[in-house]
């Protein structure tokens, strides 16, 4: 297996030893904490390839992986083993995931996705990671960074392959400092990342790499076994779409997972196992969502309860009230105030559903849900854990939309739904920052001179030849010089338009300082033109056609057109954006992380295939390597060396 490269999405800096806490986070741990009281945190992972449905023996460091014992579900919903022989402690969970699915995983710590590792703004980290080939076998390597400014929710994950699809991923929770001061703001009870964070993830029946050479080598083809040809005259794959009619599920939706946990279709809802969230009746929580997902974008919703958007991210944003669905794409980090203000008594649904739809039967909006979704539970402590067979008697109601009374979505991947839908979208332009950006740290309204990049967002077709089509510029790496104001004008034009991206950067928060959508069919929602600021040939005539089979040549502003910016204090900073299909994302920072950083669609699919670059910030001012380090092999960074780089 190759080294899983584990990102985390926060600053890396000096690291000393005084006030060092060694947080125990053994095997099947769920969360791993660290005192706020600490200067210094260390934690110990160990990543692990399983299979699922199987226990492993472990001495709570280490897991003996030729030593399992294989379980299923049974009945009542108990986790069985074939042999019949009984498992306490000394073992690691089962790996129930989706009920159905045997195949090989990816384990943090024994389990996936998790641990949740909980330190506190401004805290020095050091995370040692137990690795496989191609460090050597039993291998370490070292991370060591600080905690700085911004606090929020992030996440670990591979970046090799498919393996965060395969399970190699965890969150990563950064409390405030001064944590009462933000409960006081938001006006709520508790912050409980160790109970109170979902990691969404899509799940497949085979390792995700797989699954994308299915893709490619078959065409539109999926076998519904694995390892069989399909069947003689089988039906091709039609890629779904969302409610604006681009595409959306280019592989087939197989099932999904929160925590590690969910129900695959062909599984009777007693044989699963699902992931559940315990409040206490009228009290206000914090609940943390990281886009997981390979994928797949996600519409959050808690049956019966609304809730309030509160960052964005990893950023503080102005409170979005009264919210009833949350869109996550892959990638991204939200949290949410939940006020418990429902029966007691009851169980509720927390559903994560695709925005897929079908768009032939009825041939009009609003189109109904292919219902592609995972569920977890929310329950009251008034109430006991629900089991199994519990799962039966919730009967919760997703949210009602009417004229009257319209839905809130958060995040749409357009700019809005059609009017049948009975939904308004707050979109990330809506967003405002809670704790303004000192207009010192602004960046400058118009870019440094040469540092304006328009970036079309394309894969081109392997079939084609390995050279730059007539009218375009071949961007692999973009050297830019430390301390500047750098514009990215990200552009969904051309080939793959008829995506959204979830386009991430690696080593800078950025400012969303202006989006443009593509043009609507008023009588459908569809996206029928590219925005039309932005001409993509050199013919102004053919300036905002759909062609999604062409590349995006000669790209200009339309004279008169250049969109003027929303620039302040309070404009919104992330560090992944959706991109609508036919439109454009305009993102501005300042280029003060030097290094080589990542840009990338968080759509594996897309990044694995070609659609991502490397930015080359201050080039003179990085870093060398840390003596000793090699490509293979242990590597334990010295505590006392001085990084100066991000992530």
């Amino acid at each position: 297996m190759k080294l899983p490269l584990l990102l985390l999405h926060v600053f890396i800096t000096s690291v000393y030893t005084t006030g060092l806490h060694r947080v125990p986070c053994g095997i099947g741990a769920a969360s791993c904490s660290c005192s706020n009281t600490a200067s210094s945190c260390k934690f110990d992972l160990q990543i692990s390839a399983l299979q699922t449905f199987t226990r492993y023996s472990t001495n709570g460091t280490d897991i003996h992986d030729l030593d399992g014992s294989l379980h299923y579900i049974d009945e009542n919903g108990r986790i069985v083993s074939y042999d019949g022989t009984q498992f306490s402690n000394g073992f690691t969970e089962a790996g129930t995931v989706d009920g159905k699915t045997y195949r090989p995983f990816i384990a943090v710590n024994g389990r996936s996705p998790r641990p949740t590792l909980i330190v506190t703004e401004n805290q020095r980290v050091i995370v040692n990671v137990k690795n496989k080939c191609p460090l050597t076998s039993g291998g370490v390597f070292r991370y060591i960074f600080k905690a700085h400014a911004p606090s929020g929710t992030f996440w670990y994950h591979s970046h090799v392959e498919g393996q965060r699809g395969d399970g190699l991923l965890g969150a990563l929770i950064v409390r405030e400092k001064n944590a009462e001061s933000t409960e006081v703001t938001y006006d709520y009870d508790y912050d409980r990342p160790d109970l109170h964070t979902l990691v969404l993830q899509d799940w497949w029946q085979q390792p995700f790499m797989d699954v994308l050479s299915v893709k490619h080598s078959a065409g539109v083809y999926f076998p519904s076994a694995v390892s069989e040809l399909p069947a003689i005259g089988s039906n091709k794959y039609t890629t779904t779409v969302l409610p604006d009619h681009s595409e959306h599920g280019i592989i087939p939706f197989y099932s999904a997972l929160i925590n590690g946990r969910g129900k695959h279709r062909g599984v009777p809802i007693r044989k699963s196992r699902l992931a559940t969230f315990k409040v206490d009746e009228k009290k206000r929580y914090r609940f943390r969502v990281i886009g997981g997902q390979m994928l797949f974008g996600f519409q959050l919703s808690v049956d019966n309860h609304k809730f309030t958007v509160i960052s964005s991210d990893g950023f503080l944003i102005q409170p979005i009230r009264e919210v009833d669905y949350l869109i996550v794409y892959p990638g991204e980090r939200y949290d949410f105030i939940l006020t418990a203000n429902g029966n007691p008594a009851k169980y509720y649904w927390i559903r994560a559903e695709t925005l897929e739809v079908n768009v032939t039967r009825p041939n009009a909006p609003p189109y109904p849900s292919l219902r592609n979704s995972v569920k977890a539970v929310l329950y009251y402590s008034s109430s006991r854990e629900p089991s199994s067979s519990d799962y039966l008697t919730i009967h919760s109601t997703m949210p009602s939309c009417t004229t009257s009374s319209p839905c809130v979505a958060v995040n749409c991947p357009f700019r809005r739904f059609h009017k049948s839908y009975n939904t308004k979208c707050v979109n990330v332009m809506d967003f405002q920052l809670l704790n303004p950006t000192p207009r010192e740290s602004l960046p400058s309204s118009e870019p440094s001179p040469n540092q304006e990049y328009s970036l079309t967002l394309a894969i081109l077709d392997a079939k084609q030849p390995n050279s730059c089509l007539d009218g375009c510029t071949c961007l692999h790496v973009l050297s830019i010089p430390y301390g500047k104001t750098v514009r990215l004008v990200l552009i969904n034009f051309g080939i793959e338009s008829h995506n959204s991206h979830s386009i991430h950067l690696h080593g800078h928060s950025f400012f969303v300082t202006a989006v443009g959508y593509g043009g609507y069919n008023a009588n459908d929602g569809s996206v029928s033109t590219t925005n039309g600021a932005l001409s993509c040939q050199s013919d102004e005539l053919d300036a905002n056609s759909f062609s999604t089979t062409r590349p995006c040549t000669d790209l200009h502003w339309r004279k008169g057109k250049r969109p003027a910016v929303n620039l302040n204090p309070n404009t919104v900073r992330k560090d992944s954006v959706i991109v609508p299909s036919g439109a454009y994302v305009i993102i501005q920072f300042v280029s003060s992380s030097p290094g080589y950083w990542f840009l990338h669609c968080h759509l594996d699919p897309h990044h694995v295939e070609g659609m991502a670059l490397v930015l080359n910030v201050a080039e003179t001012l990085q870093t060398p390597a840390p003596l000793g380090m090699k490509s293979c092999g242990d590597f334990k960074l010295p505590i006392s060396n001085r990084l100066v780089s991000r992530e």
